[in-house]
């Protein structure tokens, strides 16, 4: 095979041998010299052609390859009709855009959410929002496994009904799900009312379209913002993280928010005395 390296030697070799020939030998008559000389030119054309081909390879590879994602500008994100773990008063919220059948959301489910959840939601400063967001198109039981928490949410307990279903991804299916109902004490018969009718699963597909519409693309994807105590159900959210990250990105996002929170109120105390 030849390589790049070893088209540049034999170009290089075969524009020396060809100039080689076009030097003037003695006694050449003026037509020689005028033939040479037209073959330096277009020599001289080849070597503007082959580096007109080098600049465009040269473009074709800068717009193929990966562009850095655009810098978040920001997103309103209603929680209506969300599930919400920890106080209504935390100062920051943090929504999760969740795949029950998403392996990455799993492994956030195990790694990440208990550190959160004990040094953040526990303690009063975070909230934590569930945001439906199944990826249906590759996770087929991932919308009728999002309903099945809404279901169990009814009957509240949609945090229990969320961890079983992490604890059980491989079985998702329609078959699999009233027994998770019964481990977590539901009525199953109400539960199996509420999967039948459908009126959960339209909500899981408008928290779908939601998430479209404000850029999220796969799952899991948190987006954070401080907690407007005049409208808790609409975050207007300022900082974005994509994939089950490790814990230290999200405290270092949520500890800017909470500082953030802590100078603003300072300021109010200042301007009240």
């Amino acid at each position: 095979m030849i390589n790049r390296t070893n088209k540049n030697h034999v170009a290089g070799m075969i524009l020396g041998v060809t100039l080689f020939a076009l030097t003037p030998a003695a006694g050449w008559g003026q037509s020689s010299e005028q033939e040479i000389a037209a073959l330096r030119a277009e020599v001289q054309q080849l070597k503007q052609g082959q580096q007109a081909m080098q600049n465009d390879i040269a473009a074709i590879k800068q717009s193929l390859a990966p562009k850095a994602p655009a810098p978040f500008q920001g997103a309103d994100v209603p929680l209506s009709g969300d599930a919400v773990l920890g106080s209504k008063d935390a100062r920051v919220t943090l929504v999760e855009f969740v795949d029950y059948q998403c392996p990455f959301c799993q492994l956030n489910f195990k790694d990440t959410l208990p550190r959160l959840i004990k040094e953040y939601v526990d303690t009063g400063k975070v909230r934590y929002v569930a945001h439906d967001f199944p990826l249906v198109t590759i996770h087929s039981n991932a919308l009728n496994a999002a309903a099945a928490a809404r279901c169990a949410g009814e009957q509240g307990k949609y945090w229990e009904m969320h961890d079983e279903l992490f604890a059980n991804q491989r079985a998702l299916d329609a078959q699999s799900l009233p027994s998770y109902a019964r481990q977590i004490g539901l009525d199953a018969g109400v539960f199996q009312t509420c999967v039948d009718n459908g009126a959960e699963a339209a909500k899981v597909r408008e928290d779908l379209e939601t998430g479209q519409k404000i850029g999220i693309t796969g799952t899991p994807g948190f987006l954070l913002g401080l907690t407007d105590p005049k409208d808790p159900s609409l975050l207007k959210a300022t900082k974005k993280i994509s994939g089950a990250q490790a814990y230290n990105i999200f405290k270092a996002a949520i500890d800017s928010l909470l500082e953030t929170a802590e100078q603003a109120a300072n300021l109010h105390e200042k301007a009240l005395q």
